[in-house]
């Protein structure tokens, strides 16, 4: 019976990776995003090492939130 069940998990993260069209603010929203760092998710590593998506994470720590931003996501 063990043979049945599909261990063979994917992560939300994983899934949103295998779109095309996946921005960074999306997978910055998923509650496991710092789980699947730390566990080495090679995919997700290889999505932020882009140029693009280094030069985005620069900006998002370097500069203010807009003050009209919802204070859950301004502060997350």
């Amino acid at each position: 019976m063990f043979w049945k069940f599909d261990l063979n998990t994917t992560s939300h993260v994983d899934k949103l990776l295998d779109k095309e069209d996946v921005t960074l603010h999306e997978l910055m929203d998923e509650d496991d995003i710092l789980q699947e760092c730390k566990a080495q998710n090679r995919k997700l590593l290889d999505f932020l090492c882009q140029q693009h998506c280094m030069e985005q994470l620069v900006t998002l720590i370097t500069r203010e939130p807009p003050v009209d931003m919802d204070e859950k996501v301004r502060f997350k």
